[in-house]
């Protein structure tokens, strides 16, 4: 819904966008271009690469055809000679696997570069857009923070004087004159939205932030969260390998077993 009016007094309408500012040209749509390119710079040097890459690998299955099988599903693996020729294959498809990288970064670096440029142009903008909405952010969350501290206070004068009053009743034996005591409010600062006159909403809320004092107590709380035991198990792999831990070495909660190992050069 576009603005028609001053946000505040001094303040104007956010101009409507020009659909004829349009961005592109005549050329392919880039989904279609850039594989195109992709795809002749591989071939520029090796043009039967990527037949090379289908007798190792197989082709997928097509609408026209079968999937097939290459040399890897061929291979096998249950002699000294078989493993020596096993190494030669990953060797093969190492040095494929570095001619996809190499031409991907001589392809992509262009594109890298301009995409640098426009983010360096994007985030000089966004960084004074963002001081802008921290000033007004800044202004809202002390507005909160003061009505906050207003209903605090008349909640404990309140508070105050329900005790005085109680005080009073019991000097008096008169406890069973005494009205109920009122339900607290589960929502301290009401949350119904409040909506300016160009269709923006805000509303009021509290949040309530966690702030660790004591990692070994809080680690209770936590110790079965799965992204806790992901952390955890990352930096006993980290640990046991700076210190070259063993089958023999002792860890508590740590089990630690030998694994083979295979190193192609």
């Amino acid at each position: 819904m576009p603005v028609t009016q001053p946000v505040f007094d001094d303040v104007a309408p956010w101009p409507e966008l020009n659909p004829r500012a349009v961005i592109g040209g005549n050329q392919p749509p880039i989904e279609e271009r850039i594989p195109a390119e992709f795809r002749a710079a591989l071939l520029a040097e090796r043009p039967d690469f990527l037949q090379k890459l289908d007798d190792l690998l197989g082709k997928p299955a097509t609408d026209d055809a079968e999937a097939t099988e290459g040399a890897v599903h061929r291979a096998k693996c249950d002699s000294d000679e078989t493993l020596a020729k096993c190494a030669s294959l990953l060797a093969i498809l190492r040095a494929a696997e570095k001619h996809v990288d190499t031409v991907h970064t001589a392809e992509k670096k262009p594109h890298l570069e301009a995409g640098r440029l426009v983010d360096g142009q994007k985030n000089a903008l966004n960084q004074r857009i963002s001081a802008g909405r921290q000033i007004i952010e800044n202004l809202q969350f002390k507005y909160a923070a003061d009505k906050r501290e207003k209903e605090r206070q008349r909640l404990q004068k309140e508070a105050e004087e329900r005790a005085a009053l109680e005080a009073l009743a019991r000097e008096n034996n008169l406890e069973t004159a005494l009205p109920p005591a009122p339900e607290p409010d589960p929502a301290p600062i009401k949350a119904a939205p409040i909506r300016s006159d160009d269709g923006a909403t805000v509303s009021l809320g509290v949040e309530y932030v966690a702030t660790v004092t004591d990692y070994r107590r809080a680690f209770t709380h936590v110790k079965n969260d799965a992204k806790v035991k992901e952390a955890i198990d990352a930096a006993i792999k980290r640990y046991a390998k700076a210190i070259k831990a063993t089958d023999k070495t002792e860890l508590a909660g740590v089990k630690i077993v030998e694994q083979p190992k295979v190193n192609n050069r």
